[in-house]
């Protein structure tokens, strides 16, 4: 046995994770049981895309060493991997209980704290992390990158340069320097900066994804829109492939879910959304935006959050205890709306437990805001559940709209899916609003629709009918929203736009007209019926 573990560790001295992996397989096979072997077996299927057969392996490794923590730390990579973001958490929480020195631990749930949006709580595990280790150029580097994000361009060049001088080829300091320099309309930098890296190494692809996306936010500052276009759509094309995998064997694609929910909505009888009985939960107010994404929803939380005694959360699952069983199917929503009460408030009860957890604070009096863009293809969901909720629909021009899904990087769900071409995305914008026009024609939903054009336009008016519809004051604070989006950290792919404050975003899809001119059929329609022609 010791002979197999020094050739593993000789392998992993010349940094040869590969041959170390077959040489981990080959001991396992012969039943040598030690945590090095599991970890490096484990690794292998996670780099193969068999994140199943990697998290059972880790399991099986724990079940004899339940205190090491390095089992903890590969078992919440590969939880993280698969999407489960708040499994991982407790997997690296438990690696830190078990070594609080253990500096791997501290930036890989940086890692998925930055993932999952807590922007802040992720800057203070990259510190950590590097007051533990300080010459480590992956914790400079994301620390660099979520500085950038959040708008400290000084620091995130500190920690940016610091990473680079420690490892000159680590893409996420790259992408941290490009980002300021983009920020800044340095274009040409930003260019610099990426293009060598976006051709280099593939060995991580999930971050490749935001460095195409990156070069092509710098080809279209700089006017390069033909190239800004293939850089996007190689990016759309590399995210889709590295994710498939994750869907799992059973999951219906966005565009088949959309389709289904659609011919549900449709077969389905408008009476048996009647005579719900009034819903009750903590909020004074309950209020759900949606719309589709970049549509203008983080931007509109943003100035809700700004109210007096508003809590606002951004894109939670809070509805996923009861979606995907009832909107996959012909007759899905029908039997769903036909529920007994009891088990909708089952239901409801799930609901504002999970919304409470999202919010990390109480609800009780409070205008919560529920925001998912997503939501707006789950409205006959709220419909049933909520009947006293108030519904903001964001409006958008359907150009922009599709052309900012396609070229924009965001985090993986099985939505963002739908984005891996023009042509898709475009589909799942048409089936979603075919969703939500049939369910604010026919459903009781006190809904009020929010045009984005309108918001950055007339801000003081149109905020004022918003404030209206809800109920509550307005003031004049709510100009201030920028101020409110720098202060709460934004997790979605708007966070550079929205904490700059009011700007008007609208017509970046006529620099790409005729790569749109592909995708026009499908958007008429509705470019027509929401009055945008």
């Amino acid at each position: 046995m010791l002979d197999e573990i020094a050739e593993i560790e000789r392998a992993l001295d010349r940094e040869d994770l590969p041959s170390a992996a077959a040489l981990a397989s080959r001991a396992l096979a012969k039943g040598i049981r030690q945590p090095l072997v599991f970890n490096l077996v484990a690794w292998r299927h996670e780099e193969d895309g068999r994140l199943e057969e990697a998290e059972a392996v880790i399991r099986d490794a724990l079940a004899t060493w339940p205190t090491d923590p390095s089992l903890h730390l590969a078992l919440g990579v590969v939880l993280r991997k698969a999407g489960g973001l708040r499994s991982a958490v407790e997997s690296f929480q438990r690696a830190i209980e078990l070594d609080a020195s253990y500096a791997a631990a501290w930036f890989e749930r940086g890692s998925t704290f930055e993932r999952g949006g807590a922007l802040a709580d992720a800057a203070d595990d990259f510190r950590r992390a590097i007051e533990l280790e300080p010459g480590n150029a992956a914790a400079h580097a994301s620390l660099g990158a979520s500085l950038a994000r959040r708008g400290d361009r000084e620091s995130a060049t500190h920690h940016a340069t610091q990473a680079l001088r420690l490892d000159p080829g680590n893409v996420t300091a790259h992408n941290a320097l490009a980002l300021v320099a983009i920020e800044e309309k340095r274009f040409v930098d930003a260019i610099a900066l990426l293009e060598p890296v976006t051709i280099g190494s593939l060995d991580d692809r999930e971050i490749l994804v935001s460095t195409r996306t990156l070069l092509g936010d710098a080809y279209e500052g700089a006017g390069r829109y033909d190239d800004a276009y293939l850089t996007y759509a190689a990016a759309q094309t590399l995210f889709h492939t590295e994710n498939s995998a994750r869907l799992g064997k059973n999951h219906h694609d966005a565009l088949d879910a959309a389709q289904k929910t659609g011919d549900s909505l449709e077969a389905a009888d408008p009476a048996l959304w009647r005579g719900t009985p009034t819903s009750t939960g903590p909020a004074a107010i309950h209020v759900f935006l949606t719309g589709y994404p970049r549509s203008g929803t983080t931007l509109a939380e943003n100035i809700l959050a700004t109210l007096p005694g508003a809590v606002a959360i951004e894109e939670r699952r809070t509805l996923g205890m009861v979606d995907r069983a009832y909107q996959e199917d012909t007759d899905g929503l029908s039997r769903f709306a036909s529920l007994p009460e009891e088990q909708l408030a089952v239901f409801r009860e799930a609901y504002w437990t999970h919304a409470t957890e999202a919010a990390r604070e109480s609800l009780t009096g409070k205008l919560f805001v529920d925001m998912d863009p997503f939501k707006g293809g789950r409205l006959p969901i709220i419909a049933k559940l909520f009947p006293d909720a108030k519904t903001v629909i964001m409006r958008r021009d359907p150009r922009d709209v599709v052309w900012s899904c396609f070229h924009t990087s965001f985090a993986f769900n099985a939505g963002t899916m739908a984005f891996a071409t023009l042509e898709s995305t475009a589909k799942h914008y048409a089936l979603t609003q075919r969703v939500i026009e049939r369910s604010l024609a026919t459903l009781p939903i006190n809904a009020f629709e929010l045009r984005y054009e309108l918001l950055v336009r007339d801000f003081d008016a149109t905020t004022q009918a918003l404030c209206s519809f809800l109920g509550v004051p307005w003031e004049e604070e709510l100009r201030r929203f920028d101020r409110t989006a720098n202060r709460r950290g934004v997790s979605t792919a708007s966070t550079t736009q929205v904490r700059k404050g009011l700007y008007d975003g609208s017509g970046g899809w006529r620099r790409y007209e005729r790569q749109l001119a592909t995708v026009e059929p499908i958007l008429k329609p509705w470019i027509e019926r929401l009055g945008y022609a």
